[in-house]
């Protein structure tokens, strides 16, 4: 039984369960934190859709543009994050290039992937169950911190190596994709409500 079945509302601030009878004029307010809350996150469903369908338009260029362009005195070059990895490999450097590739590439299209199964089972039942996606949804979240790693090693490497007109190192236009594809899918799961999961009837 969901919390609207039981004519109650979950305070997101402190989690506390108030009882929807007891709805003042401006709508429900926790008696714990003084937060106002809502049986469900509003437009939930369309804000998820909106910012997930951004960050999949940004992440095509994020991969196409050059991420990191190191320039030296006699030569320069620039790398896309796949070249990156490739690089990597061919430089037997297998287990950094192994998580450039599964932080920088897999795990941002698992998380646009996942959010898209979750918007799409909202409204048309799978056998997948109600607990078994809360639990995809938790997984997003603890993931989705790694995403940033080829940023952070970009910004380090900017900050040490820089030789002036012997050696420079600087973030590319892919770089700047990448980090608002990032943000996007933080901003896409952080807007989903779990709680539209448990409306679906099924196996829980």
């Amino acid at each position: 039984m969901t919390d609207i079945e039981m004519n109650a509302a979950l305070c997101l601030s402190c989690r506390q369960l108030i009882d929807a009878e007891e709805a003042e004029p401006d709508g429900l307010r926790c008696p714990v934190c003084g937060s106002t809350v809502h049986p469900r996150r509003k437009n939930s469903i369309e804000k998820t859709w909106a910012l997930v369908i951004t960050a999949l338009m940004l992440y095509i260029p994020a991969n196409i543009l050059p991420v990191m362009s190191v320039e030296t005195f006699a030569d320069s070059s620039a790398n896309t994050i796949l070249g990156g990895v490739i690089e990597l490999f061919g430089n037997k450097m297998y287990f950094i290039a192994a998580v450039v590739f599964v932080a920088s590439f897999v795990v941002p299209l698992f998380k646009i992937g996942s959010i898209f199964y979750l918007l799409i089972t909202i409204q048309a039942r799978d056998s997948l169950s109600n607990s078994a996606k809360t639990r995809l949804f938790h997984l997003i979240e603890l993931i989705g911190k790694w995403s940033m790693l080829d940023i952070y090693v970009i910004t380090i490497m900017a900050g040490l190596v820089n030789m002036g007109f012997l050696i420079q190192i600087k973030g590319g236009a892919g770089a700047t994709f990448f980090a608002a594809t990032v943000i996007a899918t933080m901003l896409a799961s952080k807007s989903f409500d779990t709680r539209l999961i448990w409306d679906i009837k099924g196996e829980q």
